[in-house]
């Protein structure tokens, strides 16, 4: 029988606390349960603001800073013109998806399994179905 322990990860900031049980940690909220040998740890979030999206980029993307700033600073002088925050929002969305997916890097067996994908072989890929009551399960 597993023994609970509680456990406080470098992630604390973003998560108060993590319940792990040791050698097996179970996720998954929908109705189907995934255990892995290895703990599963939330991604690192980018607030969509400008300086935490600089952050994000300059501590794992720095070579991308500076188009993000140029972009940025063009979109937010088009806005003091027209008064339209449209444009500055719009840099700061596609931006933080890029910082999110620079602070959270592709593992290599995720590499492997998007190459495998692209080869047409989907295979030991997880697929959303609608169940029998009409809600999404995970097959």
């Amino acid at each position: 029988m597993s023994r609970w322990r509680i456990d406080r990860r470098p992630f604390a900031d973003r998560v108060p606390l993590a319940v792990v049980i040791v050698g097996l940690v179970v996720s998954g909220n929908e109705g189907q349960h995934v255990a892995s040998e290895v703990p599963v740890y939330p991604p690192a979030v980018v607030e969509r603001s400008g300086p935490a999206i600089r952050a994000a980029l300059l501590a794992h993307a720095p070579e991308r800073c500076r188009q993000f700033e140029a972009e940025l600073r063009s979109a937010l002088a088009a806005a003091a013109h027209s008064l339209d925050l449209s444009g500055p929002q719009a840099v700061l969305a596609r931006w933080q998806a890029v910082a999110m997916m620079a602070a959270n890097p592709l593992s290599d067996d995720e590499r492997k399994q998007i190459e495998h994908a692209k080869a047409g072989d989907l295979r030991g890929l997880l697929s959303w179905d609608q169940g029998d009551n009409g809600s999404w399960v995970r097959r």
